[in-house]
């Protein structure tokens, strides 16, 4: 009992100084199904503030949103990342992307019912930069996340990158996770 205790003891210890987050990795069909909102929209500008609505004192980077679609929910005017700097001090949290002034995205959105926070759906497996092609057709694109990654049942999985067609993302996503089955 007291060799476990001491394992457990060590390994908790031991946790903060490993920087790496555990996501779930998730079908576009469940993002698409979890999400709060789905919307393409530009990023206009950035701050970051403190928090205290976890209970503990968490900086948050908020990126304001210029909304052109909505395909799921309402239009909603900002999302927030935990992490950043805010008066010298700065917080940072593993797995959390950061959002490019000027840069064209398709989020997928959740509201946390304990902060009320907006924030992405799986960190970054909810963000998907938007481009122009040479082709005149535009996609949507996320690169492969390099956090660990498991399965429902929690075994590891490799991420992959997603590319899709913008007009095919978007109907996927109207149609929802119910009409792929």
């Amino acid at each position: 009992m007291y060799r476990k205790f001491h394992l457990l003891a060590i390994l908790a210890l031991a946790a903060p100084l490993v920087p790496a987050a555990t996501l779930q990795q998730l079908s576009m069909d469940q993002m698409t199904d979890l999400a709060t909102s789905v919307v393409r929209a530009r990023v206009t500008g950035v701050s970051a503030a403190i928090s205290t609505a976890s209970g503990t004192p968490t900086i948050y980077t908020h990126y304001q949103l210029q909304v052109s679609e909505v395909w799921k929910g309402s239009a909603l005017p900002e999302v927030a990342m935990p992490g950043g700097t805010v008066n010298g001090q700065h917080q940072d949290f593993p797995g959390v992307p950061e959002l490019k002034v000027g840069s064209e995205y398709v989020l997928f959105l959740w509201k946390s019912s304990t902060t009320g926070t907006i924030q992405t759906l799986g960190l970054t497996q909810g963000i998907f930069e938007v481009s122009d092609q040479a082709d005149g057709s535009i996609v949507a694109h996320r690169r492969q996340s390099g956090e660990l990654m498991v399965d429902a049942a929690g075994h590891r999985v490799t991420d992959r990158a997603v590319r899709m067609g913008l007009t095919q993302m978007k109907a996927r996503v109207r149609r929802g996770p119910e009409a792929a089955q």
